[in-house]
């Protein structure tokens, strides 16, 4: 399972461009390393297209700073669980469900 880091209060920043939904999120840690959008059983086919990381800086509640994993993961619908695998350093890939929800406009 991933978490959202809690520099961010557990939240993803959703946008919407040409009709398609993806939610960056920035993770607790570097210890998953990619996402697919789907099974783990559809990720180990040859030819998955994984979700790559990017490093991302925040800042925590105490002030300190670390680089952490985040991804840009497609939302097929808001407020349903969605199939979104997770492989991590350990190199064996997890099925886990997201869901998107309460959508709030960027102010």
């Amino acid at each position: 399972m991933f978490h959202v880091n809690e520099a961010y209060e557990d939240k993803g920043t959703l946008t919407v461009q040409d009709g398609q939904m993806t939610i960056h999120v920035s993770l607790a840690s570097k210890k998953i390393v990619n996402l697919f959008p789907g099974t783990a059983e559809d990720a180990r086919k040859e030819g998955a297209e994984l979700l790559q990381p990017t490093e991302d800086e925040v800042t925590c509640k105490d002030g300190t700073k670390e680089t952490v994993y985040g991804f840009d993961i497609p939302v097929p619908v808001i407020g349903e669980e969605f199939d979104c695998a997770l492989i991590g350093t350990k190199g064996k890939w997890y099925d886990h469900k997201a869901t998107v929800s309460d959508p709030v406009p960027a102010e």
